[in-house]
């Protein structure tokens, strides 16, 4: 099998204020054929997203100063990041939370105890032809 070049793989930025998250998603992306950014606060997750214009944000709930739905709220605001999809990612998903991410304009939402080649296969389902 022709391994894809890198040009061809989608792009996903992971956002998450813990290292070792962001790394274990980095990897298990990357072996999935995913180019994979990262960031690990909101202003470099604003920023990023502006620059890279990546195929899917993969965004905690839980960060430092300001929250996963708060920067949701802002990437779908803006018009440059308006079209990328969010994925919001918690360890806690309660009927609640899986709702605040939809009002706030998130395309899904995914637990992180959840096995990760499933979650990459749920994200792969997220991420639009071109």
């Amino acid at each position: 099998m022709t391994p894809t070049p890198e040009s061809d793989k989608p792009l996903v930025l992971v956002v998450d204020d813990d290292w070792m998250n962001r790394e274990m998603m980095q990897a298990y992306l990357e072996r999935a054929a995913f180019r994979v950014a990262v960031a690990h606060d909101a202003e470099t997750a604003l920023q990023k997203a502006v620059q890279l214009r990546p195929r899917l944000i993969l965004l905690d709930v839980r960060m430092g100063e300001k929250d996963g739905y708060e920067v949701c709220q802002e990437l779908k605001s803006d018009p440059s990041t308006e079209p990328i999809p969010v994925v919001m990612l918690s360890a806690l998903a309660t009927d609640d939370a899986r709702l605040h991410a939809r009002q706030v304009g998130a395309v899904g939402f995914l637990t992180k105890t959840m096995n990760l080649m499933q979650l990459v296969d749920q994200i792969r389902g997220f991420i639009t032809p071109l």
